[in-house]
């Protein structure tokens, strides 16, 4: 079957039957980023563990210790361990997704294929590591005392939202970087900013009354509190995310439009 292949833009039909066609590639590129991360370490995926206990250990100390910061109904460690998986799970696609075009430049002046089989590669990456991480909430549930809730069955749900918002992020960021290179510069400034609107180690009281609508306005806010809601099952969803949940399914299909027809310049930049 003949290709024609043209710097016309594809409409985000077309464009996501590309993607469906080219999927193997995003398993292709998550080896070998996999490779990469961990070849000649000594830990290998014990890094993956290593993060989020540092993170743990760190805000448990200085908000729930030092502080004396409460967390409702649950535990501090476990209030903070569940926001961590959400949030570095996040933080990870945007990173990595945000700057995989420039790490495969060599690749995409070769081989045409949809770039966004890149991010969606740090995707599968980011479950892995997620996985892992997943594991130490087995040993502190067990310290505590608490049991997860049968709502844990909504994860794959609530994970599909954390993930388009992560990749809303990357797809938007990526689609004018190209010719503004100060976005690349600005987004760890918005994202160590944006941790302390998002409930993950600290509740809505800790802001000012005034304030607190920048949580709800928070997509990554709402996927938190879905996090906790998911797992433990004495802890309420407030009703105000779900505005902001929802309307990063719209969000998410402009950023892929904008990136479908951003993408065929990005081995002029990459």
């Amino acid at each position: 079957m003949k290709r024609i292949i043209t710097s016309e833009p594809d409409s985000l039909i077309q464009y996501l039957k590309k993607i469906w066609e080219y999927r193997s590639l995003v398993m292709v590129f998550a080896r070998r980023d996999l490779k990469v991360k961990y070849a000649q370490t000594l830990l290998g995926l014990g890094w993956t563990i290593i993060q989020p206990l540092t993170g743990l250990f760190i805000f448990t100390f200085f908000f729930g210790y030092i502080l004396n910061l409460n967390a409702q109904s649950l535990p501090f460690p476990l209030y903070v361990l569940s926001g961590l998986l959400g949030w570095n799970y996040f933080s990870y696609i945007v990173f990595q997704g945000i700057g995989g075009v420039q790490e495969s430049g060599h690749f995409i002046r070769k081989v045409y294929f949809p770039k966004s089989l890149l991010p969606l590669s740090k995707v599968l990456v980011g479950l892995v590591e997620l996985s892992v991480s997943f594991l130490l909430l087995i040993p502190l549930l067990m310290w505590y005392g608490e049991g997860l809730s049968w709502r844990i069955i909504f994860i794959p749900v609530l994970l599909l939202f954390n993930t388009l918002i992560a990749l809303f992020v990357v797809f938007l960021v990526t689609s004018f970087s190209y010719r503004l290179r100060d976005l690349y510069h600005l987004v760890p400034f918005v994202m160590y900013f944006g941790i302390w609107i998002t409930p993950v180690f600290f509740t809505i009281d800790v802001l000012p009354e005034q304030l607190h609508f920048l949580w709800f306005l928070n997509p990554m806010a709402s996927v938190v509190e879905g996090w906790r809601w998911c797992l433990f099952s004495d802890w309420a969803f407030n009703i105000r995310f779900l505005p902001a949940l929802l309307c990063i399914i719209p969000a998410f299909l402009f950023s892929v439009v904008l990136y479908s027809k951003a993408e065929s310049k990005f081995s002029d930049f990459a």
